[in-house]
């Protein structure tokens, strides 16, 4: 059975003698002595401030909204966008105005810029407890320095409560020394002026497991999402007004807990009171970046009641607010009587330059943005991204599902950098982080590509191991709408999504597989030319440069985890990338700065600098999508 939390008033941590208390109460809640305000039969509001997948943006950075962001108010002429003391503003500014309020946060405030990389999450925990943060769900991100560099940012520098209800942790070397375990909690009980929210944590799951997979021991295993939220719902709903999920899981999963396809395999339809949303009044999301907006309302139970589920990006662009009025109910046990959301609103809130700085935030910043500044030339342009008007920008994923013209120039840069030259180089999609926008390009854009530290392994793989290798790259990406999971230099083949006549009865594989350039002869969609581009023998042996985590195993790459003949260069992709880059042909007297139009050239604003556009390494059909019937 999942541990049970805690409650604590005003958004304020229990002191030790309530947590001592909380043990002997476990069985009843752990509710804290005190009157509560009469409401019963009353309309309430509450009001949720949500943030999620915030990446270390803590600093305000430039990029060029696409037609979603503009749609929820982040406007091009309002850049830069993010920062942490922007968001401390906009939040302030936003409970200021509400008499019941909470914030909550879906995970990864880690990993994403330069300063994670500098501090390890540090900057992170200090601004948000500083900002006012009441609680955050831990996310994938959050373990990529180790779950002991969790504990510590957290014991150190934590105001607000840490979540996880469906982690289960191993036992230490020293039983008597704290850990993760101690304080990181399953749920929580705000109570807001007499109307108590219970939130439980639920962590991501699926995308740690390539962290186990490249050699990072975390000290804990999961439990199943459905199992925790079925046992500790009920826990909870008795003696609660609201039930939130603070979820990190993504949103497929979070509206899988209402549906039917998850329930226990059995003939007969179930009903909805037995699924696991049944007494959940709100899911807040994150993982995957993206915004609801209107939420969605899932239906959770055959009392009429709903689930609403809340998205609300990422990487500090906006927070969400929803505003739910609630009818406080006589009997928490009974669905009918219970309290419940009769009501609500919701505004996606863009943090952009119209927004200052909060200052005491800012003046904790200070001294890191002075050290990173010290250690590394961030901001001088190496490059500039001078793409057709249209093009937009250099995509890190091809709309094609295939090959994308970043994740050819990455796998380019890695085979052919001196020490590896390689007969082909292929990495994991999900390594590359950002696209590059137009205009110049500077070191800190380059950590937003790269914001993990993998480095170039270079191997010997048989010609039987590469096709074990594309065949699995082909099913991982079947499973993700035969959208690639890989990307590839000096190797083409086909990524046949759905095929009857796959090896061993499998739906997805790779066929016509091709060692060589520009083997479909300018064509991505043509048939590779085998009188061009060698075909893949199965007996002869490759030199084939991947990234470290990948070589480990990470994301599932077995075949390449029990190669005995590789050799990590140290060499990082993001220096081999940067080298790349600067090794292009330089930009013309001619071409004009579009982030200062109608003033300078690139040349006059920095100086003989590479030009890259859409042409170099552009996508070039090296993986064709495909289906067969």
């Amino acid at each position: 059975m999942p541990r049970i939390g805690c409650v604590h008033s005003g958004g304020r941590r229990i002191a030790a003698a309530a947590l001592l208390l909380c043990g002997a109460l476990i069985a009843t809640g752990c509710t804290v002595t005190r009157e509560k305000p009469n409401l019963i039969g009353q309309d309430v509001r509450v009001t949720f401030i949500h943030t999620s997948d915030l990446h270390s943006r803590l600093f305000p950075y430039f990029q060029v909204p696409n037609r979603f962001d503009q749609n929820d108010g982040l406007l091009p002429q309002n850049a830069p966008f993010g920062g942490i003391a922007r968001v401390a503003t906009r939040v302030k500014e936003e409970r200021a105005s509400a008499g019941r309020s909470l914030w909550l946060d879906s995970g990864d405030s880690f990993q994403g810029a330069p300063v994670f990389n500098r501090f390890s999450g540090e900057v992170e925990v200090r601004s948000l407890s500083m900002a006012g943060l009441d609680a955050a769900v831990l996310g994938n991100h959050e373990f990529d320095a180790g779950s002991a560099n969790v504990f510590d940012q957290f014991d150190n520098w934590a105001t607000f409560q840490a979540l996880a209800a469906n982690y289960e942790y191993e036992p230490t070397e020293n039983p008597t020394r704290r850990s993760l375990e101690d304080i990181v909690k399953p749920y929580i009980i705000f109570d807001l002026d007499g109307v108590l929210i219970g939130v439980i944590g639920m962590g991501n799951w699926s995308s740690m497991t390539g962290i186990f997979e490249g050699g990072n021991s975390l000290g804990l295993r999961p439990i199943d999402e459905r199992d925790v939220v079925r046992e500790t719902v009920p826990l909870l709903r008795p003696s609660v007004d609201l039930v939130v999920l603070l979820s990190h899981l993504g949103l497929e999963e979070d509206e899988a807990l209402g549906t039917q396809d998850v329930a226990e395999e059995m003939d007969e339809v179930i009903s909805p009171s037995d699924l696991p949303l049944a007494g959940v009044d709100i899911i807040f999301g994150g993982h995957l970046h993206i915004v609801l907006d209107p939420p969605r309302e899932i239906p959770s139970d055959d009392f009429g009641n709903k689930t609403l589920l809340v998205h609300s990006g990422a990487f500090a662009k906006y927070i969400g607010r929803l505003d739910a009025v609630v009818r406080i109910g006589d009997d928490q046990s009974d669905p009918e009587r219970r309290s419940k959301v009769t009501a609500f609103s919701y505004e996606n809130l863009p943090i952009d330059a119209t927004i200052p700085s909060d200052k005491d935030v800012q003046e904790m910043l200070e001294p890191y943005a002075e050290v990173l500044a010290s250690d590394l030339d961030l901001t001088s342009p190496f490059a500039y991204v001078d793409v057709a008007e249209g093009q937009g920008q250099i995509l890190r994923n091809s709309r094609s599902g295939g090959d994308s013209q970043l994740g050819n120039m990455v796998a380019r840069a890695m085979q052919i950098r001196p020490g590896v030259e390689a007969e082909f180089a292929l990495t994991n999609s999900l390594g590359i982080r950002a696209d590059f926008q137009p205009g110049p390009l500077t070191a800190e854009q380059m950590f937003n590509v790269f914001p993990f530290e993998n480095s170039i392994t270079v191997m010997f793989l048989s010609g039987a191991d590469v096709q074990e290798m594309l065949d699995f790259v082909s099913r991982r990406s079947a499973s993700r709408g035969c959208r690639t999971q890989a990307q590839v230099s000096g190797i083409y083949f086909d990524m046949v999504c759905a095929s009857t006549t796959c090896p061993d009865g499998r739906s997805a594989c790779a066929k016509n597989v091709a060692l060589g350039e520009d083997c479909r002869n300018g064509d991505p969609d043509a048939p590779v030319d085998f009188a061009k581009c060698a075909r893949l023998e199965p007996t002869a042996l490759y030199r084939v440069a991947v990234n470290d985590f990948i070589a480990r195993g990470g994301s599932g790459f077995e075949v390449l985890e029990r190669n005995t003949f590789k050799e990590d260069t140290g060499i990082s992709l993001r220096d081999a990338l940067t080298t790349f880059l600067r090794q292009q042909k330089t930009c013309g007297e001619d071409i004009v700065d579009v982030t200062n139009p109608g003033s300078e050239t690139v040349r006059e604003r920095y100086g003989a600098i590479a030009c890259l556009d859409g042409a170099i390494e552009a996508s070039q059909g090296r993986i064709r999508p495909t289906f067969e019937d």
